[in-house]
């Protein structure tokens, strides 16, 4: 009997984790689109002989869905590193960095400060990230994993955002 009310809960809990995987597997997939999408300038670490950075705020929800793109795919023939950072000040050394909604907001503020003037493009998870000074923002909608950019990002001179991906996304007015 304690076995069977168990069993329940144990396929509910596989069952949530294969959504979540599932939605963080999509969200890899866009990260990596958006990288071959925009374009760095040479200075912000996009030198053909450099990886391509592709950074994790914090603890990583992907599971191994990036480390499986970096592994068979490049970016302009550069291979993709991902990385976890820790600190905001590492967050300057990606050219794009992800910021998990479960991080504290005031993290999430750190570090969208600490990139405020760089070349990376913050993309989150967090309600109204966008509004908060991130550049996109990933959320799901009618079960499926949508994005909007911030209208500021779309016009930022340093990374050149194509018009193909910008049409797939939901802009948000800058304030």
């Amino acid at each position: 009997m304690l076995t069977l009310c168990g069993s329940p809960a144990v396929a509910q809990s596989q069952d949530q984790r294969a959504v979540i995987n599932r939605e963080y597997a999509i969200k890899a997939a866009f990260l990596y689109h958006f990288s071959t999408y925009i374009q760095w300038p040479e200075d912000a670490g996009a030198a053909a002989d450099r990886p391509f950075v592709i950074g994790v705020y914090r603890e990583n929800p992907f599971g191994s869905a990036l480390a499986k793109i970096a592994e068979s795919k490049t970016v302009e023939g550069r291979p993709i590193d991902i990385r976890r950072i820790v600190t905001s000040e590492q967050a300057r050394q990606c050219q794009i960095l992800f910021v998990p909604g479960f991080v504290p907001q005031k993290s999430q503020d750190a570090v969208l400060r600490a990139t405020r003037d760089s070349h990376v493009l913050v993309v989150g998870e967090s309600n109204d990230f966008v509004q908060q000074g991130g550049d996109a923002q990933f959320f799901v909608e009618g079960n499926r994993v949508r994005f909007a950019f911030s209208a500021a990002t779309a016009k930022r001179e340093d990374l050149k955002v194509s018009s193909k991906l910008l049409a797939l996304a939901e802009i948000i007015p800058s304030h």
